[in-house]
C-alpha cells in the first residue's frame, strides 16, 4: 500500500488537511476536472518507470494536473550531462539519487503525495511489486534499456495495466498507448528474439514515430545505436509530459479520445506539424518495413566504421585491500589502457609504442624502428605519437575512477623509455573526452566550406593551453587559398622525394585482406581517393612508376588534392609546443590529442597535413642542404609566406607539433586497423 513518506514532513506553511489544500492549489483546475475528477486523479496509482529526461517531466506534470499517488523506479544519480533537459538536474542535484530529488519537487508542489519507491529501478524481481494495482505506468525508461521496457510493456499487458510511452526526438514527441485489449509491445514493434539490440531500437524509434518528421533536421551524425546515444531536448520532454498527462488524466476520467497502439499521435513544435494516424499492422505495414530498410541503410549500415574497435567492456578496478588500499591496475586494467594509448594517432599509422608496467605504473616505451622515414627527423613525429597515447592513458584512466600523474624521463632510456604514469584512485570525475577516444579519426573527405566561429576555436585551443602549447589559426577563404598554394608545394617535394614516396607505398594496404592481416598502415579506402586517386596509387607503387609520372606532371594531382583539401576547410590549425626538445614534442603531442578529442566531440571533422611542417623542422635542424637543391630553393621561398600566415608564431623558439584542417564532413566509413594489445606488451 502507498503511503506518504515520514521522513518528508508536510510544509510548515500549510497545516490543514489534504482535501482543503487540494481543492485550493488545485482550484485553477476546477472548470477543466470537476471535484469528483479531480478526486479520482487524486486517487489513481501511476507507476512511472525512470525519473530521468522525460520520467522526471511525467512525474511534475502529473503531480501538477493533482495525481497524487506514484510508484517511482531510478536507481541512478544526476550528472552533468543531464542539465539540457531533466527535470530535476542542476549544480545544486549534482551526484545526488535522482529518487530522492524528484520526490522532494513533487511534495514541493503537494504536500500530500504518497510514493512508494523502488531505488534499484525496474528489475525483473521487483516488476510484478511495481505493475501490481496500478492504474497505468507511464513510460520513462531511457531509450537505450530496451530489454527491461520490453518485459515491462509485455508484463503490464498480462495484468491489465495500460502503458502510455512518449518519446522524444529531435524537438518533437511520439506517443503511443498500449492498452491490456490492444496489439502487444512485440506485435506493434515487431519484437522477436533473436535481434540484435540495435535492430531492436532502430524497430523501437521507427515504430514508435511512424513520420519521422524530426530527421530532416537532426543531425545524423550525433546517432550512434551502436554507442547508445543521441541528441535529446528539453523542448522535447516537456511536450512528451503534456501529451502522456493527457492520456493520464483519459484513463482516469473515461474521457473520449483515447486510442491505443497502433494508432500514434506525433508533434513537432519546430515544423508546427502535428500527425496522427494508424499504423497497421506495427511495423509489419509494407510501407513501414521499407522505411525501416532505408533507416538501416543511414543508421546501422553506415555507422560501423571499418577498422579498430572499441573494447566490449570497461574493467573493474580491484577491490581496496587493507589500509593501504592494494594496487589499481590489475592485468585487465593495464590492457584495456593500452588499449586506449593505441588508438592514439601515429603517422602512417605505425604504431610505435611498447608498454611495460611496474606495479601501478604504466611506462610507455617508443620504437624508433618502427619509423625511419624522412619525414621523421631526430624521432620527432614518433615522440609526438607516444605523447598522444599517453594522453589517452590518463584520460580513459580518469573513466575507470583513477587518477593519472605523468612523468618524463630526464632523457630517453636505453629501453626507448619515454614516459611514465602512475595512477591511483581518486579521479574526482571522469574526463568527458573519455567518449570520444574510439570515435577519433583522420577524416580525408571534402570538408564544408563553412568558417569554424571563434568560440569553437577557443573550446580546443583551451585544451592545448592546458600542456602549455598554443593554437593559431587560419580562417577566411583568402587566407585559405594562400594556405592552399603552400601546401600544394610542399606536396609536390613529398611526391617527387624518392625515399617519401616509397615509405608511403610500404604504408598502403591495398587490399582489405592485407590491411587486416597487418593491422597497422593506411588502408587504400581510407584515404579516400575515389577511384581515379586509387588507380593512380596503384600504378605508381613503384618509385620508377612514379617518377614517370613525376616527369609528365601527373604528380602534381596527388598535391592538387591537399591543396583542395585545405581550401575545402573550416579552417586550419597551427598547434606549437614551447620548444624543441624531446619533451616538448611529447607534451605537444599531449596537446594534439586533447585538441582532436576536443575536436571529435564538438562533431568537427580533421585531418593532418603535415609535410609542411614536417619539412620546416628538418630545414631549421639540418638546413637547406638535407634537401635537394631544386626542393630547397622551393622551400626557402615558401617559408616567408607560410610564416606570415602565422604572425603569432615564434619560429625560432617554438616546435611545430602540426598543421591539420578542421571542419564539417561527414564520417568516414573506412578507419585504420590497429594490432592486438599483446604485441604491444614488453
Amino acid at each position: 500500500m502507498l503511503s506518504q513518506d515520514s521522513k518528508m514532513p508536510l510544509h510548515e506553511k500549510w497545516s490543514r488537511g489534504r482535501v482543503d489544500y487540494q481543492d485550493i492549489a488545485f482550484a485553477r483546475n476546477h472548470g477543466l476536472f470537476s471535484i469528483d475528477e479531480q478526486d479520482a486523479l487524486a486517487e489513481a496509482v501511476v507507476a512511472i518507470p525512470g525519473l530521468g529526461g522525460v520520467g522526471g517531466q511525467h512525474l511534475i506534470s502529473l503531480v501538477r494536473c493533482g495525481f497524487r499517488r506514484f510508484r517511482l523506479a531510478e536507481p541512478d544519480r544526476f550528472e552533468l550531462v543531464n542539465v539540457n533537459r531533466q527535470a530535476g538536474a542542476s549544480i545544486d542535484t549534482l551526484g545526488r539519487k535522482k529518487l530522492d530529488v524528484m520526490c522532494e519537487m513533487a511534495r514541493a508542489i503537494n504536500p500530500f503525495i504518497e510514493t512508494e519507491l523502488f531505488a534499484d529501478g525496474v528489475t525483473e524481481g521487483n516488476l510484478d511489486a511495481f505493475l501490481g494495482g496500478a492504474t497505468m505506468v507511464v513510460d520513462g525508461l531511457d531509450f537505450f534499456v530496451f530489454d527491461m521496457r520490453r518485459r515491462m510493456f509485455m508484463r503490464a499487458k498480462e495484468m491489465g495495466v495500460p502503458v502510455i510511452t512518449a518519446g522524444p526526438l529531435g524537438f518533437s514527441t511520439a506517443m503511443l498507448v498500449f492498452s491490456p485489449r490492444g496489439m502487444s509491445f512485440d506485435e506493434y514493434f515487431d519484437i522477436h528474439d533473436g535481434l540484435s539490440q540495435e535492430e531492436c531500437f532502430l524497430r523501437f524509434a521507427m515504430g514508435l514515430a511512424p513520420r519521422a518528421v524530426h530527421f530532416r533536421y537532426v543531425d545524423r551524425t550525433r546517432i550512434s545505436l551502436q554507442r547508445r546515444k543521441g541528441p535529446s531536448s528539453f523542448i522535447a520532454c516537456q511536450a512528451c509530459a503534456a501529451m502522456a498527462s493527457m492520456e493520464a488524466v483519459r484513463i482516469v476520467l473515461g474521457r473520449p479520445g483515447l486510442r491505443s497502439a497502433p494508432s500514434y499521435l506525433q508533434f513537432d513544435p519546430y515544423f508546427g506539424k502535428l500527425c496522427v494516424g494508424r499504423l497497421a499492422w506495427g511495423n509489419r505495414n509494407p510501407v513501414q518495413r521499407a522505411k525501416l530498410t532505408v533507416a538501416r541503410t543511414f543508421l546501422l549500415a553506415r555507422q560501423g566504421r571499418i577498422g579498430h574497435q572499441e573494447p566490449a567492456q570497461r574493467p573493474r578496478l580491484p577491490a581496496p585491500q587493507g589500509e593501504q588500499g592494494g594496487g589499481v591496475v590489475s592485468g585487465e586494467v593495464f590492457r584495456y589502457l593500452v588499449a586506449a594509448a593505441v588508438a592514439a594517432p601515429s603517422g602512417d599509422n605505425v604504431q610505435p609504442w611498447r608498454f611495460s608496467r611496474n606495479g601501478d605504473t604504466l611506462r610507455v616505451h617508443m620504437v624508433a624502428e618502427a619509423d625511419t622515414s624522412f619525414f621523421n627527423i631526430r624521432q620527432i613525429a614518433t615522440q609526438i605519437s607516444c605523447g598522444a597515447a599517453v594522453e589517452n592513458i590518463v584520460v580513459a584512466a580518469s573513466e575507470l575512477g583513477l587518477s593519472a600523474d605523468v612523468r618524463l624521463p630526464g632523457a630517453i632510456g636505453g629501453d626507448g623509455l619515454i614516459a611514465e604514469v602512475g595512477l591511483d584512485r581518486g579521479a574526482s570525475e571522469a574526463d568527458p573526452l573519455c567518449e570520444v577516444i574510439w570515435e577519433r579519426c583522420t577524416n580525408r573527405r571534402l570538408f564544408k566550406r563553412k568558417e569554424i566561429s571563434t568560440g569553437l576555436v577557443g573550446r580546443f585551443a583551451a585544451e592545448a593551453e592546458r600542456l602549455g602549447c598554443r593554437l593559431h589559426t587560419v580562417r577566411g577563404r583568402e587566407d585559405l587559398k594562400a594556405l592552399g598554394r603552400l601546401v600544394f608545394q610542399a606536396d609536390r617535394i613529398r611526391t617527387e622525394h624518392q625515399g617519401l614516396h616509397e615509405h608511403f607505398a610500404h604504408m598502403v594496404r591495398f587490399t582489405p585482406q592485407e590491411a587486416e592481416q597487418t593491422r597497422d598502415g593506411l588502408p587504400l579506402k581510407n584515404l579516400y581517393g575515389g577511384f581515379a586517386g586509387e588507380q593512380f596509387l596503384k600504378l605508381t607503387r613503384p618509385w620508377s612508376a612514379m617518377r614517370v609520372a613525376n616527369a609528365i606532371g601527373a604528380g602534381r594531382m596527388v598535391a592538387m588534392h591537399s591543396a583542395r583539401g585545405i581550401v575545402n576547410s573550416g579552417a586550419v590549425c597551427l598547434l606549437t609546443a614551447p620548444g624543441f626538445g624531446w619533451a616538448d614534442f611529447v607534451n605537444g603531442g599531449r596537446a594534439l590529442e586533447r585538441c582532436w578529442l576536443k575536436l571529435t566531440a564538438l562533431g568537427l571533422a580533421m585531418q593532418p597535413m603535415t609535410a609542411i611542417t614536417l619539412f620546416r623542422l628538418r630545414w631549421d635542424m639540418e638546413g637547406e642542404q638535407a634537401f635537394s637543391p631544386r626542393h630547397g630553393k622551393m622551400l626557402k621561398a615558401l617559408w616567408p609566406e607560410f610564416d606570415a600566415l602565422f604572425p603569432a608564431v615564434d619560429f625560432s623558439r617554438e616546435g611545430q607539433v602540426m598543421l591539420f584542417r578542421i571542419g564539417y564532413a561527414r564520417p568516414i566509413r573506412y578507419g585504420t586497423y590497429r594490432k592486438p594489445v599483446e604485441q604491444f606488451l614488453m
